[in-house]
Formats: C-alpha cells, sequence, structure tokens
C-alpha cells in the first residue's frame, strides 16, 4: 500500500504509556529493522507506536473525531467549510484527502503492529521474559485486529498485509474478501483475549492499554457488526453474546452512578475503568513538553469563539440534531428531562460574547424549547478541564473507544435476538435506562421570593461579559456532576424570573440552597428556593412486555441517547442497514430549520448520499501505485 512504501521499514517510536500519562519525551526516534528490539523497554517503545496510532490527527485527535463520524442523525455538522463539510453530507469525492489520511495511517498502525508481532519472537530479544513477550505480543495482536475491523467497517474488502513491509513490492497486495478479514480479526483478538490480563490487575489508571476486559467487548462489537451488513451472519449474535456475558460476570465493570461524571472526568484525568474500560488518551495543552493533544470537547462541542481563556475555545463544528432531541423523555407542558443525559449531551446554553482581548464568554441560556435547531453538544465541556492555559487548538480530554453500558446494551440486543426480550435482556437495558435519571433527589422547580436591586441586565456581547449566575449548593451531590441550572431574567435592575432548565439528580431531601451572584459583583438582595422530589426508578421508563421487534426497536433509541457522539452511531445504523433511510428522514427536518447552512446540514446528506457511500473509496494514489487493487462500486 501507498503509506507503507513511504514508511517501509521505520517505525516512530511515539512513547504514549498508559493512564498514568507519564510520557518519555523521545518522538524523533526512527529504527529500521526489528533486530533492534533486544530489551524489554524498546519492545515496550514499538508497542506505544501502535497505540499512538489511535490519537493521531486522522484518527480521534481530531478528523475521525470531528468531521468523519456524523453522518447520522445525532448531529448536524454546520461549519460552512467544503473542506470540513463534505465528509459529513456525502458531498466528497474519491480524491477527498480526509480518506486517504484515514486509509494511511491506518495501515501504519497495522504495519507498525506486525513488526513489534514479529520482534517479539525474534532470536535477539532473548533476554526478554516469555511473559512479557506473550502480553506484548497480545496487545499487537489486538490492535492490528482493531485496525483491520476500521478499515474494513469503512471500506469493505481491503489488502490485508500480517507480516511487516520490507519492500516496495510487498505492498502489492489485492483485496482480502471482507468475510476473509473478520475472521482475521476474530483470531487476532481471540488470542489477545486469552493472553491479556483483567483490568483489576492493571490497575485504576489503566484505561489506555487494552485488557481482557476490554478485548471482550470489543470482539462483541465485531460480532455484531459480523450479523448486519454487509455480512449478514446471524450465527454471530450469539458469539456477541457470549463476549458480553464474559464481560458482565467478571463483576469487574459496572456503571458510574452519575452518566454525566463520566466524560467530567475524561477532561480532568481522572479514571472510572468499571466503566470507561478503554479511552484514547490525550494530554497537555500544546504548552508544555507533551505533543498528544486533541481536540475532543473543541471541535465537537460547545461554541466558543472568543473563549480561550473562559471557557476555552470552541469551533461551531457540530450541532445537536433535533432528532436527538426528540428522542429523550420530556415533560410536554416543561419541557424538562429528567433524563439527565438530555441535558448533558445537548447543553441548555451557548457561550456568547466576549472579545478576543478578554478571552472570556458568558451562557446564555435557550428557551425551554426554543432554538432546537442550532444546539451545541455538551458531552465534553471545556470549562471542566483544569489542565490551564486552555489552548484553542490542543486538549487534553480523553475519548471513550469502549464503555460498560456499551456492552449492556450489545448484550441486550444479542439476546433478544438470541432468545427473544428475555429477563436478562430487559435487566441489561433497564440498567442503563435507569442510570440515565439518577438518583436520590432532583430539583422540581425553582421559586423566585426575593428580586434584589441593583443588578445589571446581562450583557454577553461586552468585552468582559456580564452575566448574573444562578447556582445550586452542591453539598448535597453526591457526584458533583449533574447538578441542576437555572437562569435569571433581569428588569429594571430587579431579578424578575428564574426558569429552571436542567433538573439534576443526586441531591438530598433537604433542597439546595440557591444562591444569585452577578459576574461583576454588582447587585443584591435576591433569593429563591428550590423544591426536591425523589427519583423514582419508575420514572425511567423502563421496559417490559414486548415483542421481540419491539425491544429491538428499544435498543435502536437506547444506543442513540446513550452513546451520543462516541463515534459510533453511523457505523449502527450501516450494520442495521439504517443509514441512507435514517438520511431521508433527517431530511424532513429541513424545511423547520433555519435557512442557509443549518437546513443545508439537515438535507444535503439525503440528496447526495446512494448506496455507493456504504463504503468509504479507496484512495487513487493507492490505487495508481498498487495494480493489484479495485476501486469501491461506484466510485
Amino acid at each position: 500500500m501507498k503509506n507503507i512504501k513511504y514508511i517501509i521499514l521505520f517505525l516512530v517510536l511515539f512513547t504514549v504509556s498508559s493512564c498514568k500519562k507519564q510520557l518519555d519525551t523521545v518522538p524523533t526516534d526512527f529504527i529500521s529493522s526489528v533486530n533492534y528490539f533486544t530489551n524489554e523497554d524498546q519492545l515496550n517503545k514499538g508497542l506505544n507506536a501502535v497505540y499512538n496510532i489511535l490519537g493521531s490527527q486522522s484518527m480521534y485527535g481530531e478528523e475521525l473525531l470531528s468531521y468523519m463520524s456524523y453522518t447520522n442523525d445525532e448531529g448536524i455538522f454546520v461549519f460552512n467549510s467544503t473542506g470540513y463539510i463534505v465528509p459529513s453530507n456525502f458531498g466528497y469525492t474519491s480524491s477527498d484527502v480526509n480518506f486517504t489520511n484515514l486509509w494511511n495511517v491506518l495501515y501504519q498502525g497495522i504495519n507498525n503492529a506486525n513488526i513489534i508481532i514479529e520482534a517479539v519472537d525474534a532470536p535477539n530479544a532473548s533476554g526478554v521474559t516469555q511473559s512479557v513477550r506473550d502480553n506484548i505480543k497480545a496487545q499487537a495482536l489486538f490492535l492490528r485486529g482493531y485496525y483491520y475491523f476500521m478499515l474494513v467497517d469503512r471500506w469493505g474488502a481491503v489488502p490485508m498485509p500480517l507480516s511487516s513491509t520490507k519492500s516496495v513490492g510487498d505492498a502489492n497486495l489485492a483485496s482480502t474478501p471482507v468475510a476473509d478479514i473478520y475472521a482475521q480479526i476474530l483470531k487476532d483478538m481471540t488470542a489477545a483475549e486469552a493472553v491479556l490480563p483483567q483490568a483489576s490487575t492493571l490497575g485504576t489508571n489503566s484505561c489506555g492499554r487494552v485488557s481482557k476486559n476490554t478485548a471482550q467487548g470489543i470482539l462483541a462489537r465485531v460480532c455484531l457488526s459480523m450479523t448486519g451488513f454487509p455480512l449478514n451472519d446471524e450465527s454471530k449474535y450469539a458469539e456477541a453474546l457470549k463476549w458480553c456475558t464474559k464481560v458482565m460476570t467478571t463483576g469487574e465493570n459496572s456503571l458510574d452512578p452519575s452518566y454525566a461524571d463520566l466524560f467530567v472526568k475524561e477532561a480532568r484525568n481522572e479514571y472510572y475503568i468499571n466503566e470507561n474500560m478503554w479511552e484514547v488518551e490525550f494530554w497537555g495543552n500544546g504548552t508544555d513538553s507533551y505533543r498528544q493533544g486533541g481536540y475532543v470537547g473543541v471541535r465537537n462541542g460547545l461554541q466558543a469563539g472568543n473563549g480561550t481563556t473562559f471557557p476555552g475555545y470552541g469551533y461551531n463544528f457540530l450541532g445537536a440534531s433535533i432528532m436527538l432531541y426528540n428522542k429523550y423523555q420530556k415533560d410536554p407542558v416543561t419541557f424538562l428531562s429528567k433524563d439527565v443525559r438530555m441535558g448533558r449531551n445537548i447543553a441548555a446554553y451557548q457561550w456568547t460574547g466576549g472579545s478576543s482581548a478578554s478571552q472570556i464568554m458568558a451562557k446564555s441560556y435557550w428557551p425551554l424549547n426554543g432554538n432546537l435547531y442550532q444546539r451545541w453538544p455538551g458531552k465534553w465541556r471545556r470549562d471542566e478541564e483544569i489542565n490551564l492555559p486552555r489552548n484553542k487548538n490542543n486538549n487534553g480530554t480523553n475519548f471513550p473507544l469502549l464503555r460498560y453500558s456499551d456492552v449492556l446494551l450489545m448484550f441486550a440486543e444479542a439476546e433478544n435476538h438470541v432468545n427473544g426480550p428475555t429477563k436478562a435482556a430487559y435487566d441489561a437495558i433497564n440498567a442503563v435506562k435507569e442510570r440515565a435519571y439518577g438518583s436520590g433527589y432532583r430539583v422540581n422547580s425553582i421559586t423566585l421570593t426575593n428580586g434584589g436591586s441593583g443588578y445589571p441586565t446581562p450583557t454577553p456581547t461586552a468585552a468582559i461579559p456580564i452575566t448574573v449566575d444562578v447556582n445550586f449548593d452542591k453539598s448535597g451531590d453526591a457526584n458533583g456532576a449533574s447538578t441542576a441550572e437555572a437562569y435569571a431574567t433581569v428588569s429594571g435592575g430587579k431579578i424578575t424570573a428564574i426558569t429552571l432548565v436542567n433538573m439534576g439528580a443526586f441531591y438530598g431531601s433537604t433542597p439546595p440552597k440557591v444562591t444569585i451572584t452577578s459576574s461583576n459583583g454588582v447587585g443584591s438582595g435576591a433569593t429563591a428556593v428550590a423544591t426536591v422530589d425523589p427519583i423514582n426508578v419508575k420514572e425511567a421508563d423502563l421496559l417490559s412486555g414486548l415483542s421481540k421487534d419491539q425491544f429491538f426497536q428499544e435498543v435502536k433509541a437506547e444506543r442513540m441517547r446513550e452513546l451520543a457522539y462516541e463515534c459510533l452511531r453511523s457505523h449502527d445504523l450501516r450494520r442495521w442497514n439504517l443509514l441512507i433511510p435514517t438520511m431521508t428522514d433527517l431530511a424532513t427536518y429541513g424545511p423547520a430549520a433555519p435557512a442557509g447552512t443549518i437546513r443545508n446540514a439537515y438535507t444535503s446528506p439525503a440528496a447526495n448520499i446512494t448506496t455507493k457511500h456504504l463504503y468509504y473509496p479507496i484512495p487513487p494514489s493507492e490505487i495508481a501505485t498498487n495494480a493489484l487493487i479495485k476501486q469501491n462500486p461506484g466510485w
């Protein structure tokens, strides 16, 4: 393959470590032979180069993260720039550089893995114990399988080299059939799973390295992929069920009680390996010695054009789709949702105002049922980052590749197909639904008791924005993440109304104290009181009594609600043979959307997509240099 021709015999030693993020700063060393690997340290550095592919710019570092994974109904790409928008609206050509870059970096990862697989068994590595060899080889095998999974899922039949490239001629390979590639993926990952240790033995900061638990969960994902487009091998449901069951019966994994807490932790270099089973690790802010930063929450978070100092710069790339908004259960009168995922995944506010000089912006809340066509994803929020100063184009927020809630939903899908909607299937999906509503008490209402005096009218467009903030005491919040939100309306120096926009969760039976403050310290005397209600598990709309098909429809919806913006939705829709129909459904919302870029984001995918888009085009540069490969149909 073309990319391999340009990296023959070279392996970049980017030394990305485990979740402890204690990085070696020697990213510019190169080696030219597997004979280099003579000790454990050298093998681990080579293995780091295999992992490092995950955080590259072409993958979760930027391109795959921000505008190549939102060809679906959970988000709309609203940045009006052709180079960025065409990958998301199916307007790209076969020569689009994004697909070439992704192709190249995946094959670079495979070649790096092949070098390590060969090196661990080489005679010159005789000083390395067998157990160390086995563990390093298992990780390299798993990652090779993972990169092939990403290739076959997106391109279909592709070349499948299983040894490192040693000459230009090695790169001329015909495409391997899809079924054969999947068979090799299962072989690699299964061999790795047998050797890899449980996550519990790797420590609480182990999510950056694959464990037995991770391998089992990803194997389930691979098997479910095989049940749908293009193989439609329904026998793999049973295998997916087997791998999910292995994860679930170890007792090592569990759901974080707070959904929002998972993503707060990813912004703060904290870990909850019970649920966040595998993450792409990023580190640094572009001003330090680390060079493994990414765009999590920058490209796929809230817009904040002037907010480098606060809340942190955010591009207006990705909007939250009204189809995702409609998936969450809401009160038909107040439009408040008891599902805390809605308030986290679809922010109730935007960042506005400020200047390039102040680099500070203010929160401006939407009407409860307003501006539904131009809201922003809030799963990862830059104001929660603690690594300062915040860089415009670089941050250290991790990105999840596998969460335990995904395993539960895969189990529910597979169990339903194999055995029908059994109690075990209901228990799995209902556990995810129940967590979404939190526990303890939630804020039910907020009442203004004194409007105070002297408060400034919020002016978010000022150089230094003025805000009047409503805050709920967090002392009763067991997790500190799923807190309630409200905003104040000011007129004539008084607070005239307070509007609750997020009910939160995890409060105690005593209502949280409410404080009202202005950002410039002007104004006083305003008071308000909150009331709370106990959270009842039945409010989660737990499932029971469904037919097999009805249960499957619920699984599809729950995966959208739970896993929004985690780069899985397009994959799911494609394997379910629903990608094209879903884009058609998305277009029906276009006429009600604001004219221009936003409306186009709803309508253009349906106008452009055809069956050829079920697979990416083979890069023309690959076809030009590999006489044995053929372009995918339609390209």
